[in-house]
């Protein structure tokens, strides 16, 4: 909603929802007026980086292994479909190099302490980005990769994907205190002002996520490439 400020001569924006103190209403119109084109691909830069960094952070497993698959951009639903594809394979390679006794992901009410870990992790990552969604004045419900549901912050579970990798690889370099939900608490801590290569440059993750998110929002003008975290060679040794 918007009102005029008599004041400072000029419309200022809020929104209903108690945690949105400020609107972003050209970047809100524009993410609902996306072409099929435009948010395909979005959609695939988002998945090409998620597969990429999954792949990198592999490669410190096994030097060996085989270069990536290639993405197109002509289908929403082949991009999707090898999405699924692809983290079946990841998370195969992921759990037989860290552990011997588990071979499932489990998403809810998890068991093991990897999968614990991994939970926990995505919350805290999942949340910061939330925030800065928010900040920069977006509508988290509305989305491009994932379907629209009710209170579900379907934007942050897109531009959550490229970073995924952040927590997979925290959680790997912390295998000796994963049953110890106080000191991953501390590592996922320090994982926020970790600093990370992106744009040739480096920044500490939560500069990555404005920055990523001040990217997309460019990208909805279609004056530059929306650009997603890629997980560089060096970030990724363990």
């Amino acid at each position: 909603m918007s009102r005029w400020d008599t004041t400072a001569k000029k419309w200022k924006t809020f929104s209903l929802l108690q945690r949105c103190r400020y609107v972003n209403p050209s970047a809100l119109w524009q993410v609902c007026r996306l072409t099929p084109k435009q948010s395909t691909q979005l959609a695939s830069d988002l998945i090409f980086a998620k597969i990429n960094n999954q792949n990198q952070m592999l490669r410190v497993f096994d030097p060996f292994l085989d270069s990536m698959p290639r993405l197109k951009d002509n289908s929403f639903q082949r991009i999707l479909r090898l999405e699924a594809k692809y983290a079946r394979y990841f998370w195969s390679k992921y759990f037989s190099a860290v552990a011997d006794d588990l071979f499932a992901r489990e998403k809810r009410k998890a068991k093991h302490p990897i999968n614990a870990s991994l939970n926990y992790g995505y919350g805290f990552l999942y949340h910061a980005i939330e925030w800065q969604t928010l900040a920069s004045g977006l509508d988290p419900s509305i989305g491009i990769v994932h379907r629209v549901r009710r209170s579900r912050p379907n934007l942050v579970c897109d531009l959550i994907e490229p970073l995924r990798c952040i927590v997979e690889l925290t959680v790997v370099r912390n295998l000796d205190q994963i049953h110890q939900r106080k000191y991953m608490a501390g590592r996922f801590a320090e994982m926020m002002e970790e600093k990370f290569i992106y744009r040739e440059k480096q920044f500490r993750l939560r500069s990555i996520i404005r920055l990523m998110t001040e990217s997309f929002i460019r990208s909805l003008n279609d004056k530059k490439r929306f650009e997603p975290f890629i997980l560089n060679a060096r970030d990724a040794r363990i």
